[in-house]
């Protein structure tokens, strides 16, 4: 096989074909702990399950990134491979990557293979993905590819949307009265990625309406233009469908793509939150 495009599930891709059986597309899954059970990250996870648990939960939870060995699996079949990570500043997934990139190196020194970095998580990852197979099918050869899609990826962002913190709290990531105080208030959180791939609070907002109109200015004002965008959602896609409903008031030519988030992203999200991934270039 010519082009293998790997990722792990910090995207919420599950399948993709190719116009060509020359490219294939792989995800390799983390593993979430809830109260001693394990959720594999797959087409399999039943979301609303896992997001009970996870809400009821009066303890800690974890995840787990994929292992070497199970990154180095996907990458043996492939003359040419691109594997995008989660964020290398929250989760070990990219290192992982990069130890089975080198054990697959000592077995084949003629692959190639490069690891992003992606600095996110979720929507902004899948139009990451989705990139690249398409400049495969065109037929670049490795290195422009990968040129093109340090280039691609300097005109993508994500923002997200919050309306429950709890997970948060319970991993002493948030202090427990803001978590509460947000959840009786009804107040929804926005926030984006910095450039190092960190998350970082954007505005703090009341209401489901005012909120989707702030996230679709703060989206505009971190520079999209009505191109590429893609719309994931825990459990809600009634919002999901609101904020694709602002978009094509202001850019009607658009073409929004709704799905459902991946386990790891919803673990992060939580039940109702939305993540929004976008290019910021100017539409086609």
């Amino acid at each position: 096989m010519k082009w293998k495009i790997v990722t792990d599930s910090g995207s919420d891709i599950r399948q993709i074909t190719p116009k060509t059986d020359t490219i294939a597309f792989q995800y390799v899954p983390l593993v979430i702990t809830i109260d001693n059970q394990e959720y594999i990250d797959d087409e399999n996870l039943d979301l609303e399950t896992m997001l009970h648990a996870m809400e009821v939960s009066k303890n800690a939870t974890t995840t787990a990134c994929p292992s070497p060995d199970s990154y180095a699996s996907s990458f043996r079949d492939a003359e040419n491979v691109i594997c995008f990570t989660l964020s290398k500043e929250i989760s070990g997934s990219y290192n992982s990557a990069c130890l089975a990139k080198d054990l697959v190196l000592k077995e084949n020194p003629n692959a190639k293979i490069h690891i992003f970095n992606t600095h996110t998580a979720g929507t902004e990852m899948n139009i990451l993905v989705h990139k690249a197979v398409e400049l495969a099918e065109k037929g670049y050869e490795f290195e422009e590819l990968v040129d093109r899609m340090n280039t691609y990826h300097e005109h993508t962002g994500v923002h997200y949307l919050l309306e429950s913190i709890d997970n948060l709290v319970k991993n002493g990531r948030v202090n427990r009265f803001t978590g509460t105080m947000i959840g009786l208030l009804g107040i929804r959180l926005i926030g984006q990625r910095t450039p190092q791939g960190t998350m970082e609070l954007a505005h703090k907002v009341k209401g489901e309406k005012k909120a989707l109109r702030l996230l679709l200015e703060a989206v505009e004002e971190n520079g999209y233009q009505g191109g590429t965008i893609e719309i994931s959602h825990a459990l809600n896609e009634e919002s999901a469908k609101k904020f694709s409903e602002l978009l094509l008031e202001k850019y009607p030519n658009c073409q929004p793509h709704i799905l459902s988030m991946s386990g790891l992203c919803s673990y992060y999200a939580e039940k109702q939150g939305l993540i929004i991934g976008y290019d910021t270039l100017p539409a086609k």
